[in-house]
């Protein structure tokens, strides 16, 4: 009967865990409001619970985000993503279930990729400009808001000139190659560019009228008269 319970009871206890890194985190959040209206803490926190130490099978059969949300809240601080991916291999997350690839440095990147997409006011992570991650709740609400908006502004500018240097390269590629048009000479460009040939014409016309029997001929009646 009690190795029947016993995947039930692992099941309950993974999601107690859950519950009570969600409740660390909510006392949290209630802890940096008050200290924002420059009032003391509510809640004390146990200094274990944040050692940033994880057991051998802290994350095994956890889901990523449940696992990285949970690393971090021990950690109390944004890390990198090679930082919580070495802190997820050694609390036992099984990256081989994922459909990732196998080199480290791969599953990193896929990792911080993967967490990049649960941000925003939906999401469970806040990624700073400096590559870390941390959980949104602990940041200004207000903040995060104008955060987001300058990321907004930042990508719609990068999105308008790539747009817009794609749209010159369309252009240059349909744009049709100007045909070389032939060169036109003038009659005196062309008479110019060839005397030697005229000349050389009209003293072969010269010597056939001195040559011909009609000129020979008549040259004798003319020394008659």
């Amino acid at each position: 009967m009690a190795d029947e319970l016993g995947p039930a009871v692992a099941a309950l206890q993974r999601k107690l865990e859950e519950q009570l890194q969600d409740v660390a985190s909510t006392k949290r959040t209630i802890n940096m409001l008050m200290k924002m209206s420059g009032k003391e803490a509510v809640y004390t926190e146990d200094s274990a619970e944040h050692s940033g130490a994880v057991r051998a099978d802290q994350f095994y059969g956890k889901g990523l985000a449940t696992s990285a949300a949970e690393y971090l809240a021990m950690r109390r601080q944004a890390c990198q993503p090679d930082e919580i991916y070495n802190a997820l291999v050694a609390g036992g997350f099984d990256f081989d279930m994922l459909d990732w690839q196998k080199e480290d440095q791969m599953r990193i990147r896929s990792l911080a990729m993967s967490l990049a997409k649960n941000t925003g006011s939906a999401g469970k992570f806040h990624r700073l400009k400096n590559g870390t991650f941390g959980l949104r709740v602990w940041y200004d609400p207000d903040f995060l808001k104008k955060a987001a908006t300058g990321t907004d502004s930042e990508l719609k500018s990068a999105k308008k000139k790539k747009a817009s240097k794609a749209a010159k390269a369309k252009a240059a590629e349909r744009k049709p190659v100007a045909a070389k048009k032939p060169k036109v000479t003038s009659i005196a460009e062309q008479s110019k560019s060839k005397p030697k040939a005229a000349e050389r014409k009209a003293e072969k016309v010269s010597a056939k009228v001195k040559t011909s029997p009609v000129a020979s001929s008549a040259a004798p009646q003319e020394a008659a008269s």
